[in-house]
């Protein structure tokens, strides 16, 4: 709250005092109880492009490969995207090793997506990865909090993430929260529109596993 300016900071004031509440209101609505314009509550609300979403769902669906690239904290996220995909039978891969990563691009084709995470949009092995993918007709995407980044203008389709990191900015806290929140919005555009077989998958990888945790803990 102390980077907002004034105006943004009784929007936050009103977001904290009643979340629930806040959530059901209009932004004309919002402005008012934050005695406020409603050019100040879109520029507070930053969201995710709904477009660009559908359309890298659509291309993931129809993917016969995804391959993941995140180095560093965004190598979890990677991972974790992969995982996701893995359990409702869509074909993915993570990779957190730039050799490994250029070897893997350079294997797709037409109708393959390749998906850079970097929070910056700065990170060369990222740029790189997707640029290999890029020359082989996958389709590329950028996961980043930086719309004007090298990553994000080579890229076909954008997510951005709206994350300010803070002092501990090596911890890489907010923008790993942020993009975990983007790929789960993806995960579930996924799930949805291959529903049935989703459900299926995820029901049986559950039992798979279920024999692994402890009596009592379900």
């Amino acid at each position: 709250m102390p980077a907002l300016a004034p105006a943004e900071q009784r929007v936050a004031n009103a977001v904290l005092a009643d979340p629930g509440g806040v959530a059901a209101m209009t932004i004309s609505e919002l402005a008012e109880v934050a005695s406020t314009s409603e050019t100040t509550v879109i520029r507070f609300c930053k969201q995710i492009d709904v477009d660009a979403l559908a359309k890298v769902v659509d291309a993931v669906v129809n993917a016969p490969r995804v391959d993941l690239y995140g180095f560093a904290a965004s190598a979890f996220v990677a991972l974790d995207l992969q995982q996701k995909l893995h359990r409702i039978r869509r074909v993915a891969f993570a990779w957190s090793d730039v050799h490994i990563a250029l070897t893997s691009a350079a294997l797709l084709g037409e109708g393959d997506v390749a998906i850079g995470i970097s929070h910056t949009g700065t990170t060369v092995e990222v740029v790189e990865a997707l640029e290999e993918a890029a020359k082989h007709g996958a389709t590329t995407v950028a996961v980043t909090n930086f719309p004007r980044s090298p990553l994000a203008k080579m890229a076909d389709l954008v997510l951005t993430t709206a994350a300010r990191e803070t002092t501990y900015r090596s911890g890489a806290m907010a923008s790993r929260i942020a993009q975990l929140t983007v790929i789960d919005c993806l995960f579930i555009g996924v799930a949805q529109q291959v529903l049935p077989d989703a459900r299926k998958a995820l029901e049986e990888t559950a039992s798979a596993v279920r024999g692994h945790r402890l009596k009592g803990s379900e």
